[in-house]
């Protein structure tokens, strides 16, 4: 997780094989992640982490003609060190990886009515276990 500026407040998530890096910027002002989300924390399929804001390019929200809260996610995909910053990074076009989690997402629901943290509504089912 970093700060501001560029990609506004977003959240960065590694792979456990370190090959992919998934990226989620813009997002809300003053309450960017949930509650207790922590640095190196693992993070499941369907587990809210983040809100949409309008958040980038500068410290000061609203800025760029960006008007709509919304979501920049960006995957990246790693085969060597020299990959993860340099100037021969892979990142990739990631419509239709959007369009099939759209179609299969995890419903979630408001932790509590005088919040505004959102928890994922199911947990996921271990495939080893459901044999």
């Amino acid at each position: 997780m970093v700060g501001i500026n560029i990609g506004g407040w977003r959240i960065g998530i590694r792979s456990f094989d370190k090959k992919r890096y998934y990226y989620y910027a813009h997002l809300r002002k003053d309450h960017p992640y949930v509650k207790d989300l922590q640095p190196g924390q693992i993070i499941k399929a369907g587990d809210v982490i983040g809100y949409l804001g309008m958040t980038g390019y500068s410290t000061k929200e609203n800025v760029n003609n960006i008007n709509v809260p919304h979501l920049h996610f960006g995957m990246q995909l790693i085969f060597d060190e020299s990959q993860k910053d340099g100037t021969n990074q892979i990142w990739i076009d990631v419509y239709q990886i959007i369009e099939f989690l759209r179609k299969n997402k995890s419903e979630v629901i408001k932790e509590d009515s005088s919040s505004k943290d959102y928890v994922r509504k199911y947990d996921m089912l271990d495939p080893s276990i459901c044999e």
